[in-house]
């Protein structure tokens, strides 16, 4: 009989497929850290694209942030100017205004009415003095209320008195003076 001794080819076989098993798994090691090492190759890339964009960015906001503080420091010195020429405006209305104000007096007290008493403390003025007839009083009311000067004019009192023998009616009136231009009420201290 014939004996055939299959056991080494067994051995062989099987050595021969963990060989081509230990191959394929060495391929798939090396295709697996290929692919880890292109993955990793695209996201370097990635993070130095982005960071890249980060610091164009960041120097885009520094310049904005510079243009910003610019625009306010701007702001500032037109908002310090505009104090300053609204200062020079109402000091030129406040220096020309009493004498207007005198003047629109002037203008408006009627013949046969006289002022006795023009004093002024904080925008505030008061007048007395005397007059023919309630009528002339009613007519400088009116001329004090459509100058541009005065403000609330208010009657206070009405008197009849006799001076020098003649009858006469003692008025007096407290108005707000106002500088055209100005819209806000004279300095304390302008007129006295």
């Amino acid at each position: 009989m014939i004996r055939i001794n299959l056991l080494p080819i067994r051995t062989t076989k099987r050595q021969e497929a963990v060989r081509g098993q230990l191959i394929f798994a060495g391929v798939g090691a090396v295709a697996l850290v290929v692919g880890l090492f292109l993955v990793h190759g695209v996201m370097l890339a990635r993070i130095s694209s982005a960071e890249t964009d980060v610091r164009e960015l960041q120097t885009k906001v520094d310049q904005m942030k510079v243009q910003a503080a610019q625009a306010e420091e701007a702001e500032a010195l037109k908002a310090d100017y505009q104090k300053k020429l609204d200062v020079i405006k109402r000091l030129k209305a406040n220096r020309s205004g009493p004498v207007h104000m005198l003047d629109e007096l002037a203008i408006a007290t009627p013949d046969k009415l006289s002022l006795t008493t023009v004093s002024e403390k904080g925008g505030s003025i008061k007048l007395a003095g005397m007059a023919v007839s309630n009528e002339l009083i009613s007519q400088f009311l009116s001329n004090l209320e459509q100058s541009s000067f005065f403000d609330d004019v208010y009657l206070n009192s009405i008197e009849q008195a006799t001076v020098d023998g003649v009858a006469v009616k003692v008025f007096s009136i407290t108005a707000r003076l106002v500088v055209p231009g100005t819209e806000e009420p004279v300095a304390e201290g302008a007129t006295k």
